[in-house]
């Protein structure tokens, strides 16, 4: 799977809004710390959480993961995460309609951009 370095920029600024992740089997990653220390088999640092041991060998423990490793959500994994916000799919159809999503052929990047807003949004309802 490849992701665009726009998704992986936003990806960041997620886990900065605090997007609550588990790392486990089936997750994408991106090895902002180094701490994998072997050639991605897909690009850029990305790599696939096959077995979470082998991962936790380079690591000293989830939280470690958590912290050094920044998880790049499937399309699958955006819309999940949007559901849980309980935003509908009526209006995740709208959105990528609207942004041309389809066209430009980067829906996941949308999911991303409508899961920041809606993080967003928390972080400013708890500084009020």
């Amino acid at each position: 799977m490849k992701f665009t370095k726009a998704e992986i920029t936003k990806a960041r600024q997620l886990k900065q809004l605090g997007l609550d992740w588990a790392p486990g089997t089936g997750s994408y990653v991106w090895d902002e710390a180094g701490i994998i220390n072997c050639e991605s088999p897909f690009h850029d640092l990305v790599y696939y959480i096959l077995d979470i041991k082998h991962f936790l060998r380079r690591a000293d423990s989830i939280k470690q993961l958590q912290r050094d490793l920044c998880w790049l959500p499937t399309w699958f994994d955006a819309r999940q995460i949007l559901d849980g916000f309980e935003v509908s799919a009526d209006d995740i159809l709208a959105r990528l309609q609207a942004d041309n999503a389809f066209a430009e052929q980067n829906e996941r990047l949308c999911l991303y951009q409508m899961i920041e807003e809606v993080l967003s949004r928390k972080t400013a309802n708890h500084a009020e």
